[in-house]
């Protein structure tokens, strides 16, 4: 190796620790607020949803439905968020939602128009109840 060559691998080791230390930091700040964590995940999830969405579009089969389907799920992790955010909440309604989230997500597009309207009227009853919910 000539001392062109060295300098261009020192130089690019050097790049290296220093992006290696950047996401080390990075990622210990992710780790230390929930938050910004679990907003860089839902990303990725928001980006898949809208993939679906489009390609059902285009293919001019039920797009609307996948987009209320993925409208309404995001409502309940809203309601899950909110549940256990406050102390006060019975956890049998925490529960009683996060079942109602995994039965929403296995439910076939078929079927979710007929279902929407019960699924509009828990998240209703489960915002209430966490909404009126005194300590």
């Amino acid at each position: 190796m000539d001392k062109e060559e060295r300098v261009f691998i020192k130089k690019n080791l050097v790049k290296l620790i220093i992006g290696l230390i950047l996401l080390g930091f990075s990622f210990s700040y992710i780790q230390n607020h929930p938050a910004e964590k679990a907003s860089i995940f839902s990303g990725f999830q928001v980006l898949w949803q809208r993939a679906v969405v489009y390609v059902h579009k285009i293919t001019n089969t039920n797009s609307e439905a996948y987009a209320k389907k993925y409208d309404y799920e995001k409502t309940y992790v809203e309601l899950i968020s909110m549940a256990e955010t406050k102390k006060c909440s019975d956890p049998a309604i925490l529960t009683e939602i996060n079942e109602t989230y995994l039965k929403l997500q296995k439910e076939w597009i078929s079927t979710l128009d007929a279902n929407l309207p019960q699924y509009m009227r828990d998240a209703n009853k489960y915002k209430n109840m966490i909404d009126n919910c005194t300590k």
